[in-house]
């Protein structure tokens, strides 16, 4: 949601260990200490209370995480930044009127967004930005310099909606591909294909949806333990819907993915992905200390390869049970001898680019060696 009113001038908070360092503050936002009205929501563990000089806000109809941080953080693609500082909502689409956002230790600039503070004051900087992406907006110290300069996307956007994912069972695969067009002359299609869909208007289809395109791919299990985690799920592509009957519709495929569209894939509602924005930083090395925070397993590698590098996408046996947010960056490591106890080996990192309750789906944002099924990960 856009902001109705923004104050004029510069008006800078300086959000640093729960103080706020302002004369004013934006149209919104309010300071703790405060207490949370009983309210109904899908996010029952809500704080009840604010504690003082935190600085929060209140939701109301309409409101995104993806508004609230271009509105407040001045960077809609912070919004992941958000999310992992208020745990309580446990799918970042679902917020309610009522619900309290605390905003993340960020320095938070109004209309001259960039520029250094009056007097000359230095920000706090991102301290501990490696282990924490609520720093990254915070690294612009002292030089004036514009904090999102510090930040750059994880990934480009069609990777990441073409990203796998994964399911503990399954998912409605009732809305399907069923041919098209070209017969069985073509059984890979691609885009500009036009195809035919198993439902019509009966089914609340309509000219203009935009569906995405997937396939169960197989189960995947655990490299330790051998359990079962859930269904792999390869996205194949997008269609838009363009001429519809009673109990069929045609579609024209928008966008064919690496995986390639079948007849038989199912349809879902396309849900626009956000592409999470993170702070630059050294990559991690042999030096690099532990964290003690989630320690997890590669358990799946896309599309089906044997060893991963740069670029490729992987999936973590962690999700936001376990406090894994978009943006968050782990060290992929292996142990050379597990039999005896040497130092971990760190192959590479990987970041997070999308996240359900016990998986999440992490992009390799760099690697010094293959990285494969059964490596260890560790959140920094």
């Amino acid at each position: 949601m856009a902001p109705k009113h923004m104050l004029a001038g510069l008006v800078t908070l300086l959000l640093t260990g729960g103080t706020v360092l302002a004369q004013d503050v934006p149209e919104g936002l309010k300071v703790g200490p405060a207490t949370v009205a009983p309210h109904w929501t899908k996010n029952p563990g809500f704080p009840t209370a604010v504690p003082e000089g935190a600085a929060y806000y209140v939701v109301v109809r309409g409101d995104t995480l993806w508004g609230i941080a271009g509105r407040f953080l001045k960077n809609p693609y912070l919004w992941p930044q958000i999310w992992e500082g208020n745990k309580y909502i446990k799918n970042a689409h679902w917020i309610y009127p009522g619900d309290p956002v605390l905003l993340p230790k960020l320095n938070v600039v109004a209309e001259k967004a960039g520029q250094a503070p009056a007097g000359g004051e230095g920000t706090e900087g991102a301290a501990g930005a490696e282990e924490s992406q609520a720093g990254a907006a915070a690294t612009a110290a002292g030089g004036g310099a514009n904090p999102a300069d510090a930040l750059a996307p994880v990934t480009e956007e069609l990777s990441l909606q073409c990203a796998q994912y994964v399911v503990p069972g399954t998912e409605d695969e009732s809305l399907r591909i069923i041919g098209s067009e070209l017969g069985e002359d073509k059984s890979a299609l691609s885009q500009n294909d036009v195809v035919y869909l198993s439902k019509g208007s009966n089914s609340g289809v309509k000219a203009g949806d935009v569906y995405t395109l997937h396939h169960r791919a197989y189960t995947i299990h655990h490299p330790v333990t051998g359990k079962g985690l859930g269904n792999k799920i390869e996205t194949t592509g997008w269609v838009r819907v363009i001429l519809v009957e009673e109990n069929v519709a045609s579609a024209v495929v928008e966008q064919s993915c690496p995986t390639e569209v079948h007849a038989g894939d199912y349809l879902k509602p396309m849900e626009k992905v956000s592409v999470p924005m993170v702070a630059r930083h050294a990559a991690a090395d042999r030096l690099t200390p532990k964290t003690g925070k989630a320690n997890r397993y590669v358990v799946d590698l896309q599309e089906r390869t044997t060893m991963a590098g740069t670029g490729s996408y992987l999936t973590i046996d962690a999700g936001t049970e376990d406090g894994v947010a978009p943006g968050s960056i782990f060290t992929v490591y292996r142990i050379m001898y597990p039999s005896v106890p040497t130092p971990r080996n760190v192959v590479g990192e990987a970041t997070v680019v999308s996240v359900r309750e016990r998986t999440a789906t992490a992009k390799v944002t760099y690697a010094n060696a293959e990285v494969v099924v059964g490596d260890q990960v560790e959140m920094r």
